[in-house]
Order: structure tokens, then C-alpha cells, then sequence
């Protein structure tokens, strides 16, 4: 059974009494295209079909997706070969705390791979009121990197990001946080698709928290095994901060 899947059958346990699990994202059965999914406040926004081929392999996608908590400004690269990379910029239009999370996925060229590394940064700017930016979100680090081959997916044990910005001037201020590079090897593995995930929670009014971030997976033939991380050794953290969020679908191979 896939981590998503699971992470539906988690939800149904964790959401309190009454409630519903909200935006739920169906990821194509067959994954052919790049999808990139955004959820605030646990409702899911679909931006797959904003994704548009560049050329040998890559795709990009840009969009501006303004709701009652906050606007986003996204963009992203996929590239088969494979990687991702992607920024984000949030504005909150509530005081919050909003969550934000943010999925991308590629489809990439089926091999096997042993190594993988993530990077990101943050730049957060307050204007007229304090706030912070702060993990969890939905997940426990920021910025985090999945591999995966037909139902099975793992994590990739890039896991990044935890320090907050936290702002308490009511004038003008940023704060940055930069998290540098992070890199894991591991036992080779098939995988057929890339996907990272980013998530935060972001507080006050008209405070802007601007992102970027990537994630890459390689064969590297002059390393040995490392240390790879099964995606159920982090299910319970995902399906606690998942719960209101209801992914479903995981692509089955034809």
C-alpha cells in the first residue's frame, strides 16, 4: 500500500469527530506529466495542469493563487534527468498561522540511483506587524525529497530545515535562513519518479516568506552503501501532520 494511501487511512483516525479530511489531491494512476500540488490550511489547490514541456526532458510551471488566508506566487523546474527546483512566495492576508505545503513531482528516466542532496533557503519580511516562520508544517523540516518506483515510495534521507524566523518589530525587518546542502547515499535503488515536498507554518498580517529550494537524485559509482531511510520510518510524523489533508491516489504501474 502506497505512503499516500496510508496517510488517507491515517487521517481518517487523527481528524477530530465531525470533521472531514480536506483537499484531497488524486495523483494520476500512471504518472506521465509533472504535478505540483499547493494546500493551505490543509485545503489542496491543483496546479498540474499549469506544467509546460521545455524541451529534452524538463518542464516549468509558474501561477499566482490568491485565497482567503494567503497568496502564492510559485514556480518550478523538473527535469527527468533527474531534479527539481522550485520557489515560492507566500503573503499572508490573515494574521495566521497559515500552513503552507507545497508537492512537486516528476516522472524521471527509470535507473538506478544512490545518492541524492537537497538545498534551501528563506527570506522573511515583515512590514507593519511582527510574525515568524516556523516548522512543522505538515511535515518535521522544511524541505524534504521522495523516491519512489510504481507503489513504493522512501524517503531519501535529505530531510532539511528546521531553524524559524522570527520577527517581533513592527517596522520594516527581514530575516534569511540558509540551510545549506545536504547530502545522503544509500544502497542502490530503482526509482521511476522524484518528488519534494516543502511546508511551513507562517505568522502575521502581510508578512511575506520568500523560498528556494531543490532536490536531485544521482548514481554516483565511486561510492559505497549509505544509509537509506523507508519511507514508514517517518509515516506516523506525516500522517499526524497529513491528517487534514487526505492525499490519495498513488499511481499504480501499468
Amino acid at each position: 500500500m502506497s505512503w499516500r494511501k496510508l496517510l488517507v487511512l491515517a487521517g481518517a483516525v487523527l481528524v477530530p469527530a465531525g470533521a472531514k479530511a480536506q483537499g484531497a489531491c488524486s495523483i494520476p494512476d500512471v504518472l506521465t506529466h509533472p504535478f505540483a500540488y499547493v494546500w493551505i490550511n490543509g485545503v489542496c489547490n491543483d496546479a498540474s495542469a499549469l506544467v509546460s514541456p521545455t524541451g529534452n526532458g524538463t518542464w516549468s510551471n509558474a501561477m499566482t493563487l490568491r485565497t482567503s488566508a494567503g497568496v502564492v506566487n510559485l514556480n518550478a523546474q523538473y527535469d527527468s534527468d533527474p531534479f527539481i527546483t522550485f520557489g515560492a512566495t507566500t503573503t499572508n492576508v490573515i494574521a495566521g498561522p497559515v500552513t503552507y505545503a507545497f508537492l512537486f513531482g516528476t516522472p524521471i528516466t527509470p535507473g538506478t540511483y544512490n545518492t541524492a542532496s537537497s538545498t534551501g533557503g528563506l527570506t522573511y519580511t515583515v512590514a507593519k506587524t511582527s510574525g515568524s516562520v516556523t516548522a512543522p508544517g505538515v511535515y518535521p523540516t522544511y524541505i524534504s525529497g521522495y523516491g519512489t518506483l510504481g507503489l513504493a515510495a522512501t524517503n531519501l534521507g535529505v530531510d532539511l530545515g528546521t531553524a524559524s524566523c522570527s520577527i517581533t518589530t513592527t517596522t520594516l525587518a527581514t530575516c534569511t535562513q540558509n540551510f545549506g546542502v545536504l547530502t545522503n547515499t544509500f544502497t542502490p535503488a530503482l526509482y521511476d519518479n522524484l518528488e519534494a515536498l516543502l511546508t511551513y507554518n507562517q505568522s502575521g498580517l502581510q508578512t511575506v516568506a520568500s523560498w528556494s529550494g531543490a532536490i536531485t537524485l544521482d548514481f554516483d559509482n565511486t561510492i559505497g552503501n549509505g544509509n537509506l531511510v523507508p519511507e514508514p520510518a517517518t509515516l506516523g510524523l506525516l500522517g499526524i501532520g497529513l491528517a487534514g489533508i487526505g492525499v490519495i491516489a498513488r499511481r499504480r504501474r501499468s
